[in-house]
């Protein structure tokens, strides 16, 4: 796909490409050779450039620093999405991206200019997970999961993997949307036009080309805005520690002390049983299982901190990978090996714990509920 747009004084020439697909490898060379262009922008940030080029330093990463932060999540979400990518290339036969690292390639061998335009892919990231609610958080984090969400087989070859995702999930998730597809668009096409030239040559997925344009034609400049949130949740989530101990509360005035110690079996079952089996299905370490189980009870009770990052602390400073493994990490390309890898035990264990430790939060306050009003 290929879109001239005239800004007057200049020309830029965008490419739709698609993410794992030989032809928009030839085609991406094909209109840079024909253009001849001043300057050629893509899609991609440092990392992903490294990355693409093998560079990645995976044994640099602080995980245990990364759990602390809150940024294990991200991590996981973007190894899952990475993996899904790599089975598509396989498929077509190429290297996920291998359009975009052509194109940077082709342009330095003609002494072209490269203009890496893409935000950082850690920052849309953080961006888009930081603004999601926490029912959201973990709705999303169930999709990803392998298997968790086989609707996901069927994206097409003609769309970025990221993009894709957010054409399925926007309907429920709009802040996906809007970070990935509406504030990429307007930051590329921003980072383009700051940069001096007659022709320029744009190489994106096919799911950028609309909203870039209309950002060339109609430029104003990016600036970064809160994304507005009304679900309550957000907020209902801090009183929940609250419900529960007054739902004990209420057990102990109707029953004594023996409702209490009934009632508070039942919180601590479902929660070290949920939490407990999360830790187990991620293959983490015996004394992950054990800390899984002794806090889920508490942290169920305190919004701050759950049992998923907890759990994924303790096997990460325990049992942290080598640097063989880290270094690993740029190869895998399915999930059994991510999941002979520590760091896919470690973020299996955050992600287990965190789901299933939530959902026993659930339960928990829906079977304190029943216990207290009808036993």
């Amino acid at each position: 796909m290929k879109r001239k747009v005239d800004l007057g004084d200049r020309e830029v020439v965008l490419v739709g490409t698609k993410h794992v697909s030989k032809d928009s490898v030839e085609e991406v060379e094909t209109v840079i050779e024909e253009e001849q262009p001043d300057i050629v922008g893509v899609e991609l940030d440092e990392n992903r450039l490294a990355s693409l080029e093998g560079k990645t330093k995976w044994k640099d990463i602080d995980l245990l620093e990364a759990i602390k932060q809150g940024q294990g999540y991200l991590l996981a979400a973007n190894l899952f999405l990475m993996i899904y990518q790599k089975k598509l290339g396989v498929k077509e036969g190429v290297k996920p991206g291998q359009e975009l690292l052509n194109a940077v390639e082709v342009a330095r061998n003609k002494d072209i200019d490269v203009e890496l335009l893409d935000r950082d892919i850690n920052d849309t990231f953080r961006r888009a997970y930081n603004n999601l609610t926490f029912w959201e958080k973990i709705k999303l984090l169930t999709g990803l999961v392998p298997g968790g969400n086989e609707g996901v087989q069927e994206i097409s070859l003609e769309q970025d993997i990221l993009d894709a995702l957010v054409e399925e999930l926007e309907d429920e998730f709009p802040t996906i949307s809007q970070v990935f597809l509406e504030e990429r668009n307007h930051i590329m096409a921003d980072r383009m036009l700051e940069e001096e030239f007659d022709k320029a040559v744009m190489v994106v997925g096919a799911a950028h080309i609309k909203g870039t344009v209309q950002h060339l034609k109609n430029h104003t400049p990016y600036q970064e805005k809160d994304i507005k949130k009304t679900n309550l949740l957000k907020y209902l989530k801090y009183g929940f520690s609250l419900g529960i101990i007054g739902l004990l509360s209420l057990g102990f005035m109707r029953g004594g002390v023996e409702q209490l110690i009934e009632l508070g079996v039942i919180w601590v079952a479902v929660n070290c049983i949920m939490s407990g089996l999360g830790a187990i299905l991620a293959r983490s370490h015996p004394k992950t299982w054990i800390t899984s189980v002794t806090v889920a009870p508490f942290t169920s009770m305190v919004p701050l901190i759950g049992a998923g990052m907890v759990a994924a602390y303790v096997e990460a400073r325990f049992h942290p990978p080598t640097v063989e493994e880290l270094e690993a990490m740029t190869e895998i390309s399915t999930y059994q090996e991510l999941m002979d890898n520590q760091v896919g035990v470690i973020l299996a264990t955050l992600v287990l714990v965190s789901i299933l430790g939530g959902f026993a939060t659930i339960l928990g306050g829906a079977l304190l509920t029943l216990a207290v009003l009808f036993f």
